[in-house]
């Protein structure tokens, strides 16, 4: 393996632990869990010497790490039918910036419908029928 890819790979290793034992804090089980897929997984990985295949396993060590800090939610419980959220700051994003896209998405959406009517020869009020439809 490459030294600088062999460094890149484990620190991944590394980050993904460290995840695991963040996202799954105060659960034991998962930890371990977590941990031996990961050990496994690398190991089972450790030979792969083609470039273009280790940079691709370090893409999906990236994801995963983003989807375990992004998607895993961890509760506890606080009483015999109640539960609690664990919130954690890297679990936190702004959303408006997504929102925006989607708004300017369905706008340019909405623009290429009312050029397509134009050249159709449809006129405005047609065009505002056409939304309701």
């Amino acid at each position: 393996m490459v030294t600088p890819l062999r460094s890149q790979v484990l620190a991944h290793y590394k980050k993904l632990i460290r995840t695991a034992q963040d996202v799954f804090q105060n659960d034991p089980v998962r930890i371990a869990s977590m941990t031996q897929g990961i050990r496994e997984n690398f190991t089972h990985y450790k030979n792969v010497t083609d470039e273009k295949t280790i940079k691709e396993l370090i893409r999906a060590a990236k994801d995963t790490d983003s989807f375990l800090r992004r998607q895993v939610l961890q509760t506890v419980q606080t009483s015999e039918n109640t539960y609690r959220l664990v919130v954690k700051p890297y679990m936190l994003f702004d959303n408006t910036r997504m929102i925006r896209e989607c708004e300017d998405d369905e706008k340019a959406h909405h623009e290429e419908e009312e050029e397509k009517a134009r050249q159709q020869g449809l006129s405005p009020c047609e065009i505002a029928a056409q939304k309701f439809k």
